[in-house]
């Protein structure tokens, strides 16, 4: 197994969240690693070409709802954690573009088993085109935990 130094934890809601931080934690305690946790929104701004308030609106909403997101998960774990928020339309670029510069060498995200994730979900983009190890865990829905 290879010895990882910095992981980048992908989030979208509580529930992937919590998974996925805790089983961050337990393997960088092991390995002496350092966790950044990242959420990354759509940029619908970038969409529009005429200045439109209630866009701006959405995006700020957004950011607030994650900045939320990972002060709840922060107080989860004893591990410390850095926190990265990606606001963007261009998710592949900006995540490799963190990688080189953060010296990533591990990527975690989550995947659930739905019929639609089949065409929603980016664990294959990033397996099929990042140079870092992906780990990919699975996120049981709520009740079947």
């Amino acid at each position: 197994m290879a010895c990882y130094r910095h992981a980048l934890v992908l989030i979208e809601d509580q529930n992937d969240g919590l998974v996925l931080l805790e089983h961050a934690a337990s393997v960088a305690e092991s390995l002496d690693m350092t966790i950044t946790l990242a959420h990354i929104s759509d940029d619908y701004r970038s969409m529009n070409y005429v200045a439109d308030s209630m866009m701006n609106d959405v995006v700020a909403d957004e950011i607030i709802r994650a900045k939320t997101l990972f002060s709840q998960l922060l107080l989860t774990t004893p591990h410390p954690v850095n926190v990265r928020h990606f606001v963007t339309l261009r998710r592949l670029e900006e995540i490799e573009q963190c990688i080189r510069q953060s010296g990533i060498d591990l990527l975690i995200a989550g995947h659930r088993n739905r019929l639609m994730s089949m065409f929603t979900s980016r664990c294959m983009s990033y397996i099929n085109n990042l140079d870092v190890d992906v780990m990919i865990k699975h996120i049981l829905p709520a009740r079947q935990k």
